[in-house]
């Protein structure tokens, strides 16, 4: 193994065990998802994402607004790109690149982005995420974009990064299976 992919390997697995709690994940302690696709290092380098671009541009970050109407009691979804294909069903293996914020402030928590464009996350739908993350992909297509505001209910309760607090995830569907 090269010298820079060791050093680049030990500083993403250092990067993703020390970047807190994420809203992705359920059990007693919640854990960061864990980027599936590894960022490459030299020529072909990934992209990094520091800004959010359009809504719709799947190549970028996608921004959030703060909405003015009180959070919603049940998880709600809001397509902002539909994508094409089957819809994703439960049980089924996802990858998904997101955004997630808390919905009052619109402060950022955690994000597939925050190291690259690149980097996606995997889980199954019903699996190990927290209710209203798999409610949120249940449906989508690949290449979709969607807006889904999760209530402490579905989420993480009075824990997590937004304890009591509602969260809104912005979630591209990367790919089924």
């Amino acid at each position: 193994m090269s010298r820079s992919l060791l050093l680049a390997t030990v500083v993403l697995v250092g990067a993703t065990a020390c970047s807190g709690a994420s809203p992705a994940r359920v059990g007693t302690a919640p854990t960061t998802p864990t980027p599936t696709v590894s960022t490459p290092v030299g020529p072909t380098a990934a992209r990094l994402c520091p800004k959010p671009g359009r809504a719709t541009d799947l190549t970028q970050k996608p921004p959030y607004t703060v909405p003015k109407a009180p959070p919603p009691l049940e998880t709600t979804t809001k397509d902002i790109v539909v994508g094409t294909g089957p819809a994703a069903k439960s049980g089924q293996g996802v990858t998904v690149k997101y955004v997630g914020v808390n919905y009052a402030t619109g402060e950022e928590f955690d994000s597939s982005w925050k190291t690259s464009c690149d980097n996606t996350f995997s889980f199954d739908i019903g699996g190990n995420v927290i209710p209203g993350f798999s409610k949120g992909v249940t449906g989508m297509q690949v290449g979709g974009r969607r807006l889904v505001v999760i209530p402490p209910k579905d989420g993480y309760g009075d824990q997590g990064p937004v304890p009591g607090g509602t969260l809104a995830f912005i979630i591209d569907l990367v790919a089924i299976g």
